[in-house]
């Protein structure tokens, strides 16, 4: 189960007290700096965009959202500069509409756009941000959902990209063709369709992507009883040890063995996990407030099956070198998938220590049967 990696891995570091006001600076920092790329794009009162970020959208929608023309079937490859006539067939080919999918990103893009940037300026909490953020993800998540195709199309499209970005900005394309050529594009396009096979549809007459975006949402409830000092059951107050242990595990030392550096910080990440969801004060709170539908359950198996496992070590090894130049091949990362993704399924995670996620479980099972 993917409890909590979205706030996790940005607030692993407030707990020692050693650290915290370094932390909440630097978070601070951090949020002006995303705040402050709004403002440069947004007009003076929020409403739109400014005149040069509305003309560069307009520019993108003139590609993507082309109006019928006599072309036919024919493609001139510099009215079709951005994507390119390899990419325009791929969409072309989707079925029910899905082949408008790129015109109504932008379209909603540039609708919906400036409100979701002011809104986020304008929340007084990580929740309310995480609110915001995740409105827009699930948009992207329905489309996906809906159009699955489009996994397909966009990677037909990096893969055999015939615009003229590169020739019209005098750039090198050496690199983009190296990293392309190189990539495992079908592990890469498994893995997608894995996720969008857990996110997608409904579970037991629930619709799942409503539940994940309030799922998602309860990290900035995380975050802000974090933060503000609140040691409640959805706070990192209460594991103060094991994050530490955690944020230590992630110094590197020059020399040290890549494997047993990765597998030594998931050791540590789980120790915290297991401190989180599973302690038997607040394993109820905890399961009833990310762990209460079934499609929590089912993503969670999905994600966390042995052929998804094997698509995420082949897609590690492929990427490696492009990481780790002076390693030919990547170190066996096997134990630490296995182990990273027992948390997916928490009542065997949990062993002995709980047993609300295996009562939750069946419940799931007894409505499915």
């Amino acid at each position: 189960m993917k409890l909590l990696i979205v706030c996790l891995v940005v607030v692993v570091g407030v707990q020692s007290s050693e650290v915290i006001n370094s932390f909440m600076e630097q978070n601070d920092v951090f949020w002006d700096l995303i705040k402050d790329m709004a403002r440069d794009v947004l007009s003076d009162d929020g409403t739109d965009f400014k005149p040069h970020v509305k003309s560069r959208l307009n520019m993108v929608e003139s590609q993507v959202c082309p109006e019928d023309s006599e072309e036919g079937d024919q493609c001139d490859p510099w009215m079709n500069w951005l994507l390119g006539c390899s990419c325009k067939a791929e969409f072309a080919a989707l079925e029910r509409g899905c082949s408008n999918t790129p015109c109504e990103m932008v379209r909603c893009m540039k609708d919906n756009g400036p409100k979701a940037l002011s809104d986020f300026m304008s929340a007084a909490s990580y929740e309310e941000m995480y609110g915001v953020v995740m409105d827009q993800v699930e948009k992207v998540w329905r489309i996906l959902c809906e159009c699955r195709g489009v996994v397909d199309a966009t990677i037909g499209c990096v893969r055999h990209y015939d615009g003229k970005v590169f020739d019209l900005t005098g750039t090198d394309r050496s690199t983009f063709d190296y990293i392309v050529n190189h990539l495992d594009w079908e592990t890469i396009r498994g893995i997608l369709h894995g996720y969008l096979d857990a996110i997608c549809g409904e579970k037991n007459g629930e619709d799942c992507l409503t539940v994940f975006k309030t799922w998602q949402r309860l990290g900035g409830v995380f975050f802000d009883n974090t933060i503000g000092g609140i040691d409640s059951c959805l706070s990192l107050l209460r594991a103060e040890k094991e994050v530490d242990g955690y944020l230590l595990s992630q110094a590197y030392d020059e020399g040290t063995d890549l494997k047993s550096y990765i597998e030594g910080m998931v050791e540590a990440y789980m120790k915290m996990e297991d401190k989180l969801i599973c302690e038997a004060d607040c394993a109820q709170e905890m399961q009833e407030a990310l762990y209460s539908s079934c499609c929590v359950k089912r993503a969670g198996e999905r994600l966390s099956t042995k052929s998804m496992k094997k698509k995420y070590l082949k897609l590690i090894k492929n990427i490696w070198p492009l990481f780790y130049e002076f390693q030919d091949e990547a170190p066996d990362l096997q134990d630490a998938i296995d182990r990273f993704f027992s948390m997916y399924r928490p009542a065997g995670f949990c062993g002995d220590e709980t047993d609300v996620y295996k009562k939750k479980d069946e419940e799931c099972d007894a409505i499915k049967a």
